[in-house]
């Protein structure tokens, strides 16, 4: 299975939202994926554009992106990027995103898009990235919370190898 065959399986109006490459992401959020071959970079959605005019979804915190991303060795897999502001103020609106997506991997997504999400490392299956630096101290309760959900550490770039 595909990345690209998991998204044209999911439910309307997501199963037309691929775009090849990291083409999905907006301009200017195209400079916070990188990945030593662009080849690996199998395709993109963007989920939050997707589904702002779902009438299910249209009020939801909805996460931003899914990149079709296939390592050195092994399969296609699922990973889901966040670009947003990483300021201790945001984290619940972070975390709450990371909740809307995780439902709906589980719910109105496909089996397949939960799978190969599954099927990333870790650290790369949920990312927030920083879009304008990290403002979240290491001694904060939001720092320890982010910790301790799906999406780790904040970054300032996600590099894929």
């Amino acid at each position: 299975m595909t990345f690209r065959q998991a998204v044209q399986n999911a439910p309307s109006p997501v199963d037309c939202a691929y775009c090849s490459g990291i083409q999905a992401l907006k301009g200017g959020h195209r400079k916070y994926v990188e990945c030593s071959d662009a080849n690996r970079l199998t395709g993109s959605i963007d989920l939050d554009g997707a589904l702002r005019q779902d009438s299910k979804h249209a009020s939801a915190s909805r996460w931003d992106y899914g990149i079709g991303y296939r390592p050195e060795s092994g399969s296609e897999q699922a990973v889901w990027v966040e670009v947003h502001s990483a300021k201790t103020s945001e984290v619940s609106v972070v975390l709450q995103k990371l909740q809307w997506l995780c439902d709906w991997l589980n719910g109105d997504g496909t089996e397949q898009l939960a799978q190969m999400t599954n099927a990333a490392a870790k650290d790369i299956r949920f990312v927030s990235v920083a879009s304008n630096g990290v403002a979240i101290p290491k001694h904060s309760p939001q720092y320890r919370r982010l910790n301790m959900s799906k999406i780790g550490n904040v970054v300032r770039k996600l590099s894929l190898p």
